[in-house]
């Protein structure tokens, strides 16, 4: 049986500000996102080229809106 080799671009970024904190676990395809904040606790599934993040300029709870406008249905 062949050998498998599998690479994928893989990284782990922390935010913490004083109204909540996120946990980013970034792959090739999705972002796997661990939210701490008043309003929520919890993760969230989202594309990796979306970069909601940096779009929400760093804030856990504009990122947690934003996520909410462009994934209305959930993931």
């Amino acid at each position: 049986m062949g050998r498998k080799w599998i690479s994928e671009h893989h990284t782990v970024k922390v935010l913490v500000e004083p109204q909540g904190a996120i946990v980013a676990f970034t792959m090739k395809r999705y972002s796997y996102l661990l939210f701490v904040t008043h309003a929520f606790v919890g993760f969230k599934r989202i594309v990796t080229a979306d970069r909601i993040v940096a779009r929400a300029g760093y804030s856990a709870p504009a990122s947690l809106r934003l996520i909410d406008e462009l994934y209305p249905n959930g993931n």
